[in-house]
This record gives structure tokens, C-alpha cells and sequence, in this order.
């Protein structure tokens, strides 16, 4: 079987591994169907993150159940299930997980292989997906779980206003999930044209393409110079990072979603911040989340973000496609689904 990795030049290769042993008594064997690529992902490839152990790749996948170990009940997992993979364990030692609080583990683990033909995992981490969540859509419920996390640290409410700063497939995401509340108004910026149509497709009331605008004085004026309840900043771009404090509204929330590299300090005008009484937040990883981002997915067609898709075979291409900017979501394909 194939592994897509990365060597320590950022040279994506692919490896040649034995085939899958038998799963161990806990655990799984995944024939991997589909995996995406993630922001982190390029920020790795790009040297902007440090180098994977063993040059793995993939935090995103969904796959099919081809053995199970043991001490696998029937009842929970058999041959042929269709899975979503969350990558995220836990120690289950330390004081934030012995306090329900696992997000905020200080001995972390899990998988970022998942860009390999068969995996097998602790059962704990496969979740069975319903029959109305595709395959391609159950690779993206780790997003839509990160996703989720950004929605409730916004704050959103009745008849408020959201700005979204980037048309990414994660600012597209957070879109999706923000159409489900009741909300007044829904902003989202973004320069690449096809972006910003799929962002009208999945109901914003208004787009913005920054690179013609002045982007604070125009999204000031769409909304009386208010501001706005809640920034999500989901783009990575660091001078979107410091145009978000300028457009939240006072007693608003900035949630900073986006990546910016290990060395971007942001700056802060403090009595700003103080004056508008605004709350900054950022999303790490929360993986409670993981069965309501199932629960959620068969609603929001999270397939619908994808607009690369390439054959497990052509993994180097698709990365230099994501590299492109074009794209929102590019993914994976192992084989033919079935």
C-alpha cells in the first residue's frame, strides 16, 4: 500500500508500506476513501509549521471498515461501515482530562496519517456515518467540528450581524453552519470571484472582494458604521487579522479562526478593545464536537465546499492546486465509492 508524505525539503513523495497488519484487539482497519487537505497541511508544505513526525499527512478522511479487532463488538463496528475518522486522542490522565476537558489535553495524540490506503485506529476514534452524510462529506467533519467551536465562540443571536473574512473552505463551512441561525445580516469578504459566487450560493446577503475596496470603510457603510456583532477571521491572511479589531462592533466577538504562521504577532490597540468592550477568541481543537458535527452534517451538503477532486494517485498534483488559491476544499480519492 501508498502513504502521500512529505520529505524534510517539503518534497511530497509517495511511500511504499507493507500491507495492513491485522487491526490489534481495540482497534479498527480503515480502507481509506477519501482524506482532504487541510490549511495546515500547506502551512507544513510551506515551511511555515514544523515538520510532521515521519513526514505524515491528513487529518481529514473518511474511509470503510475492513476488519475489526477482538474486542470489537458487532454492535459496534462490522466489515462495510462507513466511517469518519477523528484523529484526536487524549491522555485521559491529566487534570483538564480528568476534569471533562480533553480539548485542552496537555499530552495530546492521534492521527495525521490519514493520506494512506488503509489505517487502522482505536475504535474509539471511527464513527459510524448515517446514510444520508456522503463519504466525501464524512472526510469533512473534522473541519465541521472546528467549525462549530468558531460558531459558539462568535456569539451569534437573534437578528445579529456576522462578518465572515475569508470564502475558504472553512469561511464556507462557518457560513453553512451560520444559516442556520436566525441572524440579520451575513458579510462575507473574499478576493477570488468563484469563491465569493459560492458564498452567494450558500446565502450571504453580501460580498465583499477586498482587493477593490476599502474594506473597513465599506463594510462599516453596509451596516451604519456599527460594526459588527461578531468576526469570524477564517482567511489566514494577517492583514485580515488586523482589520477584523477595526470592524467588531462594541460588545461584539472577533474569533479568530485562521492560520498565520508561528511568527505573526498581532497588533492591538488596547483602548480600542477596551472602549468597544470586545471579546478576541481563537479555536484550538474541540473534539466533543465530533458526534454534533455528525448530527449536523446530513443538513448542511458539506460536499458542496469541494471543489477539487482528485484520484489518491494524483496527490502531488492536488497539492500544487490547493497551492493555487483557487480553490475552497480540495480532497482525495482513494477509489471508486462503494
Amino acid at each position: 500500500m501508498k502513504s502521500l508524505r512529505m520529505r524534510r525539503n517539503r518534497e511530497l513523495y509517495f511511500l511504499g508500506l507493507p500491507d495492513p497488519p491485522d487491526p490489534g484487539p481495540d482497534e479498527v482497519l480503515v480502507r481509506m476513501k477519501y482524506a482532504s487537505i487541510c490549511g495546515f497541511d500547506m502551512m507544513m508544505l510551506n515551511g511555515k509549521a514544523a515538520y510532521p513526525k515521519n513526514g505524515v499527512l491528513g487529518h481529514e478522511g473518511s474511509g470503510i471498515i475492513e476488519a475489526v479487532g477482538k474486542r470489537v463488538s458487532p454492535a459496534e463496528f462490522k466489515p462495510g461501515d462507513r466511517v469518519a475518522i477523528n484523529p484526536y486522542t487524549f491522555c485521559g490522565q491529566c487534570d483538564a482530562c480528568r476534569s471533562n476537558q480533553p480539548n485542552f489535553c496537555i499530552n495530546p495524540g492521534g492521527r495525521s496519517d490519514l493520506m494512506t490506503e488503509y489505517i487502522s485506529i482505536d475504535a474509539k476514534q471511527a464513527f459510524l456515518l448515517p446514510t444520508e452524510v456522503s463519504l466525501p462529506a464524512g472526510s469533512l467533519i473534522e473541519p465541521l467540528m472546528m467549525a462549530m467551536h468558531a460558531i459558539s465562540k462568535a456569539r451569534l443571536d437573534w437578528g445579529k450581524n456576522l462578518i465572515i473574512l475569508g470564502g475558504g473552505a472553512m469561511g464556507q463551512i462557518i457560513l453553512k453552519l451560520a444559516r442556520q441561525y436566525p441572524l440579520g445580516k451575513i458579510v462575507v469578504v473574499e478576493p477570488v470571484a468563484a469563491k465569493r459566487e459560492m458564498a452567494k450560493r450558500f446565502g450571504a446577503d453580501v460580498v465583499l472582494d477586498p482587493s477593490g475596496c476599502n474594506l473597513v470603510t465599506e463594510a462599516l457603510l453596509l451596516n451604519g458604521g456599527m460594526g459588527y456583532d461578531a468576526v469570524i477571521e477564517a482567511s489566514g491572511s494577517r492583514g485580515s487579522a488586523q482589520t477584523a479589531l477595526n470592524i467588531v462592533a462594541r460588545g461584539g466577538s472577533v474569533v479568530y479562526f485562521g492560520l498565520y504562521g508561528m511568527d505573526f504577532n498581532l497588533e492591538v490597540n488596547l483602548f480600542n478593545l477596551y472602549w468597544k468592550d470586545a471579546t478576541i477568541s481563537c479555536v484550538c481543537v474541540p473534539s466533543g464536537y465530533f458526534p454534533s458535527a455528525i448530527a449536523m452534517a446530513g443538513r448542511l451538503r458539506l460536499e458542496e465546499v469541494v471543489t477539487g477532486l482528485f484520484p489518491f494517485s494524483q496527490g502531488i498534483q492536488a497539492f500544487a492546486e490547493k497551492a493555487s488559491g483557487v480553490h475552497a476544499k480540495v480532497m482525495l480519492q482513494f477509489d471508486k465509492e462503494g
